[in-house]
């Protein structure tokens, strides 16, 4: 049952009866003029009398009622709805048609109107009279009625006289006139006035459609009109609006991409300019820290150290940050003992808690033999902002960082907390905090500095290991900072990564920078650890050092004049002789993760950052040099597969 204006029509009526039709149509039969109904909701015909079934080609009434023609093409479809609705009010239309019977083409003039039908329905009433049309003049009309193409045809005063069914579909019946087809209607009305003057509009534009805001290719142009001889305007539209959309998109890219190859360039020159200073700073602060000095400058030189750590903090939060917007940062795998990760992180900040005169406590809930598969150094990070937080805004009592696990399968789910007796959130979102840039309020961000970042690159690197941050008051007061991730347990095989006893043995480093301060820091810190170390001013100089011989250990800077870091590795591994074996490591303050895989590209084998930590230089001078370079290691293994 089909849907006829609130009630149903049988669908299923037996051809070779009109049912539902008005008793006069019977009167029909004798008339000479063709004449049918049609349903437009079946599309089916109701009745034809035997002049009509002479034009269709049907040797009886049942044949031509059992014709199906509901495939009929769009513009055809389009047509026969504006006829429905310009009719229902009791007008007629008068028409040319052209219909293909049997194949062969059939041109009639009618008169449509509507039909009322018994069951309440309504069909569209067709009167004809056959015209001899010319095969080209029926050709044209045909392209013109299934074109794609909006064909309108506008008088003097810009309303619509005719329009192709394409154009009936797009602006409905009667449809704006020409200028409100326009989304700026004074463009469209400038448009008018310079067609009827005698010009050619060919433009794109944004136009007003039934389906809303399109983009038109427009054509249009003066013409007369064929039945008044009057001249109007012609428009041809074109609906390009996917392509536009996809040319929008494209530019849209293309401009995402040079901001963010802009925005790399900008941090890989910041990362240089800002952490080369600081390595200067920090350097020679931790230097200074390791001679005999008195009390009043410890003291100074504690503070110069911690200066320069926060700023350092704020310029890795930066950092670390634009990587994960670009989705740049990686995580790394190894195996660690989680309670051993964080004992030792904990040892770190002791000493600045003794300061403050707070209790800082460890609450390992995790056996120490428990090995876990993940990325200890970020997880690291994230409970070294929870603790630097903590420190920073507890004034008495003390902090405690806590962690635990519960098996999942064979995989663990680690959660770490700290807590603290400091201010609580103070009626904070707690869901705000993870924010950037946020502090809680100003006098917070006033009374204890601070950008306002930890918290923000805490919740983006959990959220890339898959698991969930928080935070919540405590009822005894003060805050507990949490996550948790899942992560894998490590095979009963494994080892902790670097967890073998390199030989300590004095070795002979080369190590190629243009900076005067960074070249005197590296051989006084080397030195001070039993190494000799032989430094140059760039690349080249680096490259001929290399090659004449002699050194266990090559450290090379990367922004150098006359050969940059990264080809001088390059040249030194195409070269011959004992200087292809040689472990070579940058130390740069460029440490993205695109920029690592250049330098292991051009044969590096590892990566030191800028501002140096002392401890991490020594221990990857000390593992490189029992070990030897990986970049050669591998290339052997290659030939020898």
């Amino acid at each position: 049952m089909v849907p006829v204006q609130g009630k149903e029509r049988n669908t299923h009526l037996p051809p070779s009866a009109p049912l539902g039709l008005p008793g006069f149509v019977q009167g029909w039969d004798h008339l000479h003029r063709p004449i049918w109904v049609f349903d437009p909701v079946t599309c089916r015909g109701l009745y034809a009398n035997p002049a009509a079934l002479e034009l269709w080609g049907a040797a009886s009434l049942a044949e031509l009622l059992a014709r199906d023609f509901s495939q009929l093409s769009p513009a055809v479809r389009s047509r026969i709805e504006r006829l429905g609705q310009a009719t229902a009010d009791g007008s007629s239309v008068t028409e040319r048609w052209s219909f293909y019977p049997q194949g062969v083409p059939v041109a009639v003039q009618a008169l449509i109107s509507t039909l009322p039908l018994d069951d309440g329905g309504r069909a569209l009433l067709f009167e004809a009279a056959a015209v001899d049309v010319k095969g080209g003049e029926l050709r044209a009309v045909e392209a013109l009625r299934h074109t794609s193409n909006l064909i309108t045809l506008f008088d003097a005063d810009g309303r619509r006289i005719f329009a192709n069914p394409a154009s009936f579909t797009a602006y409905g019946d009667p449809g704006p006139g020409f200028k409100d087809r326009f989304q700026d209607q004074e463009m469209g009305a400038a448009a008018f006035s310079e067609v009827m003057g005698g010009g050619v509009l060919s433009v794109l534009s944004p136009v007003r459609t039934l389906a809303g805001d399109r983009s038109h290719y427009l054509d249009a142009r003066r013409v007369l009109d064929p039945l008044t001889g009057r001249p109007c305007v012609l428009l041809s539209e074109q609906d390009v609006t996917a392509q536009v959309e996809a040319e929008r998109a494209l530019r849209e890219a293309q401009e995402r991409a040079e901001v963010a190859e802009a925005k790399e360039r900008f941090l890989a020159n910041m990362s240089h300019e800002l952490r080369t200073p600081l390595n200067t700073v920090l350097g020679f602060a931790g230097l200074l820290a390791r001679s005999p000095l008195t009390a009043e400058q410890q003291h100074h030189v504690n503070r110069v150290a911690e200066g320069g750590a926060s700023l350092l903090k704020i310029i890795n939060d930066v950092i670390r940050l634009s990587e994960m917007d670009s989705a740049e940062l990686e995580l790394s795998e190894a195996v660690f003992s989680p309670h051993a990760v964080f004992a030792a992180l904990l040892e770190e900040r002791r000493g600045e808690a003794a300061a403050k005169g707070l209790a800082l406590a460890l609450e390992s809930r995790v056996d120490p033999d428990v090995f876990l598969v993940g990325d200890p150094e970020r997880l690291k990070d994230v409970a070294w902002h929870y603790l630097d937080n903590a420190l920073k805004f507890t004034e008495t009592g003390g902090v405690e960082l806590g962690l635990e696990l519960a098996l999942i399968g064979e995989a663990a789910r680690l959660e770490v907390w700290v807590s603290d007796t400091g201010p609580g959130l103070g009626g904070y979102d707690p869901d705000g905090l993870f924010e950037r840039f946020t502090q809680g309020d100003d006098s917070r961000r006033k009374r204890y500095g601070g950008a306002g970042l930890g918290l923000a690159v805490s919740k983006s690197l959990i959220n890339l290991m898959g698991g969930a941050v928080g935070v919540e008051s405590r009822a005894e007061g003060g805050a507990r900072f949490w996550f948790r991730v899942d992560l894998p347990l490590a095979p009963a095989d494994a080892s902790l990564e670097g967890d073998t006893e390199d030989a300590e043995r004095p070795l002979c480093v080369l190590y190629a920078d243009d900076h005067e301060s960074n070249r005197v820091l590296i051989r006084a810190l080397l030195e001070s650890q039993g190494h000799q170390c032989v430094t140059v001013n760039d690349g080249g100089e680096a490259v001929e050092a290399a090659r004449a011989g002699g050194f266990d250990l090559i450290l090379m800077d990367i922004q150098m004049p006359v050969l940059d870091g990264v080809s001088a590795a390059a040249e030194i591994r195409a070269g011959a002789g004992p200087a292809t074996l040689v472990p070579i490591l940058a130390v740069t303050a460029n440490t993205l993760h695109d920029q690592i895989d250049v330098y292991r590209a051009a044969g590096m084998d590892d990566c030191i950052g800028k501002p140096l930590n002392i401890p991490e230089l020594f221990a990857k001078i000390r593992y490189w040099g029992a070990h030897g370079s990986s970049s050669v290691t591998a290339e052997a293994q290659r030939l020898a597969g």
